[in-house]
């Protein structure tokens, strides 16, 4: 399994996991996971009861998520 998830992770194939293998990961996909953030957040607050955001603003900030995410990784790989 621990061999498994080091191939998975290890972006720079060097067989280790290290910090620019997690530095990589975390920066090239930063959209993608603040818009996770604050859909989680905002589900959080709706199970929980502190907010009342209507399912289709849910689904728009996840839309907006991908958009984001997919521009991105466009913008990226014409560098």
């Amino acid at each position: 399994m621990k061999r498994t998830l080091v191939k998975l992770l290890d972006v720079n194939n060097d067989g280790e996991l290290d910090i620019e293998d997690v530095r990589f990961l975390l920066v090239r996909h930063e959209w993608l996971f603040v818009a996770g953030l604050l859909i989680t957040a905002g589900s959080l607050g709706n199970v929980l009861g502190h907010t009342d955001i209507d399912s289709d603003w849910f689904w728009s900030f996840a839309g907006v998520g991908m958009v984001l995410e997919y521009l991105d990784d466009i913008r990226r790989r014409r560098k």
